[in-house]
């Protein structure tokens, strides 16, 4: 061996060497998060950890994937106290249908839920090469959230342009410019990996409020000057998602689970010729873009309800649901789940493990009866069609009267009147009570009515419940 030949293999042992070293220090850097972004606010990441953590003891019913139109646009807590089921909303911001395809696949690897719902806002052209900086981003947080390591190798040329395997795949890579601008977070991550994590034991089901209050008057006279924003003549669907649309679906009827797409609205001046758009996706999802299987609830179908208050207060082109939305949506989905007997009338209402879960949560005494030794919230009142509960609250008491119908009669203009015997502050006295619909914990099989009262109130007797 000649003294140059050594000095080459040395070099290339050296080489060698350090290019381990340097590998299996990236690898335990990501392993111990040394390198992870600011995750306090990354949902994304919640949603993972908590679907997995959820279905380790639980059945999921009903799946629900999309981008950040679904997880403001529908209350999994609401949709399941309705239903007597278990839902969770598996979604992330700026994603598009490969996502959700792959999102799929990986959720059917530990649940095996009865129905799916795909919210269709990102069922469009996607060209995963051609990614902008804000999409890059979004995708690079869904696909690290993710943990079935086969199901990210299998994906990662399908989401990502070859320059962007790394970073996708290592967030040390990713963010090493922490070194110079962020040594905080850095700081913050260490401190993090040294804890042991926390058993969850709040009930989280993919729900991410944002948005409280509806559009201003700024903005309707933006509608006004500029018309609206969105264009549906720009709505297109490229080979790459018509592929992964027909995977979705070959995907669920492989497995017999029965298959829903959804359409979440935006406020109704904020797309032109929408028609363009619901027809072009209508042909791509065939027999599934009919009304059996497709809820589009963007004008001109089942809009009634939806008002200003609805929606965000933007005029930019993508818009989303305030938590009022939210709960109309749920509700139209709750009815439209029910009117095509896509659970089969099944419900977890009588088991007593569900109860336990769902117990006082959002939208759970709208939609179920409290338990007998429950000293705080009561049934008060019942007869074959009508049930009154008094429910106890920090600062108030709530009485909720729901009627029980499969009348298809409009009852919202209705109001309840009750004749109520009140014990408050060593007192009794008769009340007449005027209750008013609640439109957002309605829907055909149960309208409620609902009334605050002064927290002082020990009891009410009723004597007389008038209704329509």
């Amino acid at each position: 061996m000649t003294k140059q030949t050594n000095t080459i293999l040395q070099l290339f042992k050296k080489i060698t060497l350090l290019t381990i070293v340097i590998f299996v220090t990236i690898i335990f850097s990501d392993y111990k998060g040394y390198f992870n972004p600011n995750n306090k606010n990354n949902h994304t990441l919640k949603k993972w950890d908590y679907f997995y953590e959820f279905s380790k003891k639980n059945d999921v019913d009903i799946l629900l994937i999309g981008s950040s139109h679904l997880y403001t646009g529908i209350n999994p807590k609401n949709l399941s106290s309705a239903l007597g089921v278990n839902s969770f909303i598996l979604a992330s911001p700026g994603t598009r249908v490969i996502d959700h395809y792959y999102t799929l696949e990986e959720a059917l690897k530990v649940s095996t839920p009865k129905v799916i719902i795909i919210e269709t806002y990102g069922l469009r052209d996607h060209e995963p090469y051609k990614l902008t900086k804000g999409l890059l981003s979004d995708q690079f947080k869904s696909f690290s959230a993710r943990r079935n390591t086969l199901l990210k190798l299998q994906s990662t040329p399908l989401l990502f342009a070859p320059k962007h395997y790394p970073y996708a795949w290592s967030n040390t890579l990713r963010n090493h410019n922490f070194i110079f601008n962020n040594n905080k977070q850095i700081s913050e991550n260490i401190k993090i990996s040294k804890k042991r994590k926390k058993k969850k034991k709040d009930l989280y089901l993919g729900r991410y409020v944002r948005f409280q209050t509806g559009i201003e008057d700024s903005i309707i006279n933006q509608y006004r000057i500029n018309g609206a924003p969105v264009d549906g003549n720009i709505f297109e669907i490229n080979e790459n998602s018509s592929l992964y649309i027909q995977k979705i679906i070959d995907l669920c009827e492989k497995n017999k689970i029965k298959l829903v797409f959804l359409t979440l609205p935006m406020y109704e001046k904020h797309i032109e010729n929408y028609d363009v758009w619901k027809s072009r996706l209508q042909l791509e999802l065939g027999e599934y873009g009919t009304p059996d299987y497709w809820l589009d609830l963007q004008i001109p179908f089942n809009y009634s309800n939806f008002s200003r208050s609805s929606f965000e207060n933007t005029y930019k082109l993508n818009q989303h649901m305030t938590y009022s939305g939210s709960l109309l949506a749920t509700y139209k989905l709750v009815d439209f789940l029910n009117n095509k007997n896509l659970l089969n009338r099944y419900t977890r209402k009588t088991e007593q493990k569900w109860r336990n879960l769902f117990y006082g949560e959002e939208g759970f005494f709208e939609n179920n009866s409290p338990a007998k030794n429950d000293k705080h919230n009561k049934i008060i009142y019942t007869s074959e069609y009508i049930e009154v509960l008094l429910l106890k609250k920090p600062n108030y008491n709530t009485i909720i009267a729901k009627i029980k119908t499969e009348d298809t009669a409009d009852l919202k203009n209705y109001k309840i009147e009750i004749d109520a015997i009140i014990s408050s502050s060593g007192k009794q006295y008769k009340q007449s009570l005027m209750l008013n619909y609640d439109i957002y914990h309605s829907n055909k099989r149960n309208r409620n009515y609902t009334m605050n009262l002064n927290n002082t109130i020990t009891e009410i007797k009723i004597n007389n419940v008038r209704y329509p």
